[in-house]
């Protein structure tokens, strides 16, 4: 009598799961293939890439802000771009990305003044064209203006780069919540002067359900505020009040120096924390808030034990949407390069270390995104 059995297949990739040969395609533990009950099983390559996300996330944009955007660059517009420069690097939309590629930018980049004492102005405007061009969105280094608080002279010097650069176009402003655009908005109606016969108006803009804040430049031009890209991938986001006064900064940024091993973990608060799954010992230079808690771990059960220090309120500042290991996002990044190098965590900070190979494993909270990058501050 003939007995028929179903071959099992990888929900991902379609190899037929096998638990014998750890070189070949479809590659399962054997006691997982065997036990597992459940329609969906994947191979242990794929279970990896989805586990360890290759990809980082992003803001979630709105059909509003797009429709915006677009009638920006049909009108030729400049588009005035305003940053967070203590954390922006994971801000970007690539669909905004891909609608201003091309277009006239004037980027400025707010929070300068929260930047380490002595930090090379020439060298950050650099910073951030590199940012720029990473992301697709070429951008000059005299394009970009560094902005402390939008008091009244920042306020002049940068309406003087706008008219400088409009050429008698029309002005779109747009930044992520917290970038500080609508403190800007407001630096520039106390201090410009209205030489047309049009008011400052809020309308809703034509075809979207967005109320845009509008104010003439001119007889034929006018400046209009997008909507805020959203902060939805920032660990700010949905983050109670007394943690986020903690972990959000407002004076200048100081470092701290933390070496960590291949067999430990390094806790950021209960906000965030980094494995060191391959490499020799590294010495992490820190950039976060100075309410930030360090401590290192072994990294045995390293997401169960992060999940009961923050449930028992051990370290602070803490994330309490964090309950259990799912509410976790895990990526993995493989150093290739070898020379300095930043990781950070939108809306949180960043390490900078010297690369030699190390394999990293950061853990964040759901949603959240991360970035690699070459140093935002030199290290001389």
């Amino acid at each position: 009598m003939s007995q028929i059995s179903q071959i099992r297949r990888c929900y991902n990739c379609g190899a037929v799961l096998q638990s014998s040969d750890p070189t070949k395609e479809g590659y399962i533990n054997k006691e997982v293939l065997e036990n597992g009950s459940q329609n969906f099983l994947f191979c242990n390559k794929c279970f990896e890439m989805e586990r360890f996300q290759p990809k980082t996330n992003e803001p979630v944009v709105s059909d509003d802000i797009l429709t915006i955007v677009k009638d920006a660059k049909k009108k030729d517009a400049l588009l005035v771009y305003v940053i967070n420069l203590f954390s922006f690097e994971a801000s970007f939309s690539h669909k905004i990305n891909e609608l201003i590629s091309g277009m006239n930018i004037l980027v400025v980049a707010n929070k300068y003044d929260l930047m380490p004492k002595g930090t090379n102005e020439e060298e950050t405007r650099e910073y951030v064209a590199h940012r720029f061009r990473a992301e697709g969105v070429h951008v000059e280094k005299d394009n970009i203006a560094l902005a402390n608080a939008f008091d009244d002279d920042t306020a002049h010097t940068i309406i003087a780069q706008i008219y400088e650069l409009k050429n008698g176009k029309d002005v779109y402003i747009i930044g992520s919540k917290l970038a500080g655009k609508t403190t800007l908005i407001d630096s520039f109606i106390r201090v410009y002067k209205n030489l047309s016969q049009s008011n400052i108006v809020s309308e809703i803009y034509p075809g979207t359900g967005s109320r845009v804040l509008q104010l003439p430049m001119s007889s034929k031009t006018t400046l209009y505020e997008i909507p805020d890209i959203p902060y939805n991938n920032s660990v700010l986001y949905g983050l109670d009040a007394a943690n986020t006064k903690k972990v959000y900064v407002t004076k200048p940024v100081e470092y701290t120096d933390i070496t960590i091993r291949e067999d430990e973990v390094l806790y950021f608060g209960g906000m965030a924390f980094i494995e060191l799954v391959e490499g020799k010992r590294t010495q992490l230079r820190c950039y976060f808030s100075e309410a930030m808690q360090f401590k290192r771990h072994s990294n045995k059960k390293c997401e169960e034990n992060f999940v009961k220090a923050i449930s028992k309120k051990a370290v602070k500042p803490y994330c309490s949407k964090i309950k259990s290991v799912k509410d976790l996002d895990v990526f993995e990044i493989k150093v290739t390069e070898s020379n300095y190098r930043d990781i950070g965590i939108q809306g949180l900070g960043w390490f900078n270390f010297l690369a030699k190979g190390q394999t990293f494993r950061i853990y964040v909270p759901m949603g959240v995104s991360i970035y690699n990058s070459r140093p935002k501050i030199d290290r001389k």
